[in-house]
């Protein structure tokens, strides 16, 4: 009796392993199955909430939109932009180490004054590309490594002049992403290691031509999220590259809606996507988060900033951080408030 007992019981250990071992999925199948869900079938589990605000209403620099942001050497920088009436353009460079206290480290740097520009960081340096200033649109390189003295690596880059492009940084190669060039929508990629060489890598990449997009780097990867293509098509798909040369399309259609000119930004938990503008020029106050890409989940707030586009957001000290912007909600309003939620 026993040893049929002991020869059941194996029997039934060994079908039970050998139907787990049929639902496994190869790392290959994994990858393949993930780029091919749609981001409804991956919806996250629970709730995200936010409960904590600090706003600081009036920064020192003043109104501003279309300007850019970043973290470096441990510090906030905000730099240029374009403030109210919108003729003003900006070539200021300010940083602070909390978000509260603010240096003006140049009223007036080397660049010309400019909105619509891109920036990021790569090998020790700040660097800003392009922008517009009134009708005239720019495609000069520029670096810092103390956001005091600027460097130009290139007055006029081999790709057009051209604003609202992104711009990334990946394994200290820099890569130029869209953008509008005199009405021209842009669907190209290029790459730079030092700022004064320039490659094109593609003239249209699989995700197309768009400007207002945004794009970071998160789990070693470069992002290119939503946007406009010109056409008439507001965009909430998310395309990704390990390389900046593949590009993959996570999902066609995102949890947000279809917008332009939004912020993304990220922490170690994954990507945060705030505010925006719709097909009907309505301006949102939303906040999205993802760790993947594909599935988005709304975030819940105890006070919303004011729906804006044309801003900039960052993760610093643990606090997501939404800065300045413009709305035409309640007439045309530069803001000169800074959010931050933990």
């Amino acid at each position: 009796m026993k040893n049929r007992f002991r020869i059941g019981y194996i029997f039934r250990l060994l079908t039970v392993l050998l139907i787990v071992c049929s639902c496994e999925l190869k790392e290959e199948d994994i990858h393949e199955e993930a780029s091919q869900v749609s981001s409804e079938k991956m919806l996250p589990i629970g709730g995200i909430t936010l409960p904590n605000t600090v706003v600081n209403e009036e920064t020192p620099y003043g109104r501003r939109a279309a300007h850019t942001s970043t973290v470096f050497d441990n510090k906030i920088w905000v730099i240029a932009g374009v403030g109210n009436p919108l003729t003003y353009t900006y070539n200021d460079v300010w940083c602070s180490k909390d978000g509260e206290s603010w240096e003006e480290v140049n009223a007036n740097a080397s660049f010309s004054g400019r909105y619509g520009h891109a920036m990021t960081v790569a090998d020790k340096n700040m660097w800003i590309i392009g922008g517009t200033q009134g009708n005239q649109y720019f495609n000069d390189v520029w670096r810092s490594t103390d956001g005091k003295d600027w460097i130009q690596t290139a007055k006029n880059a081999p790709f057009s002049a051209r604003r609202w492009h992104t711009l990334a940084s990946i394994e200290n190669r820099m890569f130029l992403i869209g953008g509008l060039s005199d009405n021209v929508v842009n669907g190209d990629v290029w790459i730079s290691s030092d700022g004064v060489q320039w490659n094109l890598v593609t003239n249209l990449a699989p995700f197309g031509k768009r400007y207002g997009h945004a794009t970071v780097v998160y789990d070693n990867k470069i992002w290119v999220i939503g946007g406009y293509d010109g056409s008439g098509n507001y965009l909430n798909d998310v395309w990704y590259s390990k390389n900046g040369f593949q590009w993959n399309l996570a999902t066609a259609s995102t949890q947000f809606s279809p917008r332009r000119n939004h912020a993304v930004t990220v922490s170690e938990k994954g990507m945060w996507l705030t505010g925006g503008i719709n097909a009907g020029n309505v301006y949102y106050d939303d906040i999205w988060f993802s760790q993947d890409g594909i599935a988005w989940e709304h975030v819940n707030v105890k006070k919303k900033f004011p729906s804006r586009g044309y801003h900039t957001s960052l993760y610093f000290a643990n606090k997501l951080l939404v800065l300045n912007g413009f709305s035409l909600e309640n007439g045309a309003t530069y803001f000169q408030d800074m959010w931050g939620y933990q």
